[in-house]
């Protein structure tokens, strides 16, 4: 670690040829959880720039042509308002120390003088205090906490659980899956679009949630090649659509899921349906010799955390999601 200024400093344009170091620089800052340059530019390219802000740069050593680190100012799908934003500053652990992330996070703050916000977000690791000191220097606090949550499935007594799915089916309910719904056509596809915005809605967020388009959900989870379609499961009451689990795979780790949303209608809950899904998200890894599912907890979700709780879900590290408020004119 560096801890000599390095200057002076170039940003350009984040160019697609540097992907192979972008997901360098975050797997060496996360290697417990790791990308790929794959998902890294699938979830770039998916964004609808034509109304969302999406903009990343590569902070460059001009003599040696070095990328040193990244900076990224974008609008929060799932929290969009046209003056607020999430900012991401991401330096080589090589290079920190050094004055690098201030010079990314200046660059990114004019940019949002320029855009006129009234709100930046960052997402910080708790146990990396410098970076918690680096946000809080900078006007950022603390909006709320998730964290990560995994599960080896062997370790599971699905017998103890059973009592959840013989209820489930006793009260009508069905569950199915993607695939089985995409039979039904576009009108089938349409309720489960429309399960997810309503769930969504009750998910812990920094402000309430705005509802993406039917493309942008078509091509973050129905197109996404990361989703596993045979593991997303959906709870049927006849032709309604009431709960979901989606599942995905990790390119970098071959042996584990990512189960990403979860959700009830709020009129369902209480019934043990989300249980009944995630016990067939663990029937799904056990069958296929998956040896860990990854999920995200919210601190202000105690439902879902009692759930998984009562699977065997262990606690990581937690995420802190900052908060500033940007003085106007």
């Amino acid at each position: 670690m560096m801890s000599q200024a390095i200057a002076p400093l170039a940003f350009r344009d984040f160019d697609p040829s540097a992907y192979d170091r972008l997901v360098e620089v975050y797997n060496a800052n996360f290697p417990d959880y790791p990308t790929s340059v794959s998902e890294t530019r699938y979830w770039d390219e998916m964004y609808d720039k034509s109304k969302y802000h999406y903009k990343r740069y590569s902070c460059v050593d001009p003599d040696t042509g070095t990328i040193l680190g990244f900076g990224r100012i974008n609008h929060a799908m799932w929290t969009f308002h046209p003056q607020k934003f999430s900012v991401d500053v991401l330096v080589d652990p090589k290079y920190q120390g050094s004055g690098i992330g201030a010079r990314i996070y200046e660059k990114l703050n004019r940019e949002l003088e320029n855009l006129h916000a009234t709100t930046a977000w960052a997402s910080v690791k708790e146990n990396m205090s410098r970076a918690v000191s680096f946000a809080e220097k900078r006007g950022f606090t603390e909006k709320k906490r998730a964290w990560e949550s995994r599960l080896q499935p062997s370790q599971v007594d699905l017998a103890r659980f059973q009592k959840y799915t013989d209820k489930v089916s006793m009260d009508g309910i069905r569950i199915t899956t993607l695939p089985e719904v995409q039979e039904g056509g576009k009108d089938s596809v349409n309720k489960l679009y429309e399960l997810v915005q309503q769930v969504s809605k009750d998910v812990p967020m920094p402000v309430p949630y705005t509802r993406t388009s039917f493309e942008q959900w078509k091509a973050l989870e129905v197109k996404n090649p990361s989703l596993i379609p045979e593991a997303y499961f959906i709870a049927t009451d006849g032709p309604l659509s009431v709960g979901l689990s989606s599942v995905w795979r990790l390119d970098k780790e071959p042996k584990a899921l990512f189960q990403a949303l979860t959700g009830v209608l709020r009129e369902y809950r209480g019934r043990g349906i989300a249980m009944a899904l995630k016990l067939r998200v663990i029937q799904y890894a056990l069958q296929n010799n998956y040896d860990k599912i990854k999920t995200w907890n919210d601190s202000e979700n105690a439902p879902m955390l009692a759930v998984n709780t009562k699977l065997g879900f262990k606690r990581e590290v937690g995420w802190i999601t900052m908060e500033k408020n940007l003085p106007q004119p």
